[in-house]
């Protein structure tokens, strides 16, 4: 790669920039929109680290190597966005530089890949740097969107367990056994003042589908659903739930990836008249841990809600 350098205002420094207390580091920049291999990011921010550490004076590398030598890697969206630091790293008095592949592997020749600032006090390059983020791959953004599903599914559930009243205040949903092995939960949402169902959010790449009354291809397609999401088994009316008189056809869910079913779910009727029952709810096991059983949920606790039950 060559080098863009942005010299700071001059290499020395006060007695006050040598002292050991001050926190040193050096912080490199890479744009997240060039899908650089684990490698790759390697090699540029390698090149980044010597360039600032050739390019800083003497004292300051003393200071910042007596530090720890502290190195951030953090990342921005795209080219503008990286391009804009060293300008900003000038305006704030720092030493900064850019650096651009040569584009023998991964990116294109000329290409923006990383900059640097610093190294220097970190209070000073967090002017420029404080409000990114740290660099993560793709497997980590993906990793950190289904902790925080995680985290807002536990806080629904809590909200729900911490608002139920009666007799059971502050039980939540409690574990009924309905037929042998199936255990059930079950919830009275009349206890719970003011409550609404979740909306839905079908995620991303997924479509959803009621039953649109072609009786030919709803049998064929639940069938295969049921074997291939739920293992073939589902409460009896929800093996066959068009066969029934109280049949709902807007209470019977798919969710579809191109022409993959990836679950299913049915909302039926209960023995009361205010009751009802997630008949069968089932994910294919290629496309779990996506959100797509709370979708589910939702959508069969929606629609019952629609139905008054």
């Amino acid at each position: 790669p060559w080098l863009e350098e942005c010299p700071g205002p001059g290499s020395a420094m006060s007695s006050k920039d040598e002292e050991p207390e001050d926190d040193y580091k050096l912080a490199v920049v890479a744009r997240c929109d060039l899908g650089m291999s684990a490698g790759k990011l390697a090699v540029q921010v390698g090149h980044a680290v010597h360039s600032a550490v050739v390019k800083c004076p003497a004292a300051a590398r003393k200071a910042w190597e007596a530090d720890g030598s502290m190195i951030v890697v953090l990342q921005v969206d795209d080219e503008t966005a990286l391009s804009h630091i060293p300008a900003d790293a000038r305006r704030a008095g720092l030493r900064s530089g850019s650096e651009h592949d040569w584009g023998l592997t991964e990116v294109e020749g000329g290409a923006l890949t990383v900059v640097w600032v610093g190294p220097d006090k970190a209070d000073r390059v967090n002017i420029v740097t404080g409000k990114l983020g740290l660099f993560r791959s793709k497997e980590e953004e993906e990793l950190a969107k289904l902790r925080r599903q995680l985290q807002e599914a536990e806080a629904e559930l809590g909200a729900l367990r911490g608002g139920s009243g009666g007799s059971r205040e502050g039980a939540g949903p409690s574990p009924c056994l309905q037929t042998a092995p199936q255990s059930w939960m079950l919830l009275d949402v009349s206890e719970l003042a003011g409550w609404q169902p979740q909306r839905p959010d079908v995620p991303d790449l997924f479509e959803q589908w009621c039953w649109e009354g072609d009786e030919l291809v709803l049998p064929k397609k639940w069938e295969q659903a049921l074997t291939e999401s739920c293992e073939g088994t589902a409460l009896p009316p929800a093996m066959r739930p068009w066969e029934s008189a109280s049949f709902d056809r807007d209470g019977i869910f798919f969710l579809t990836h191109r022409s993959d079913t990836g679950g299913i779910a049915v909302a039926l009727p209960g023995t009361g008249a205010s009751d009802g029952v997630v008949g069968v709810l089932g994910v294919h096991p290629s496309f779990r841990r996506r959100g797509l059983g709370r979708c589910l949920l939702r959508l069969c606790v929606g629609r019952l809600g629609q139905l008054g039950r």
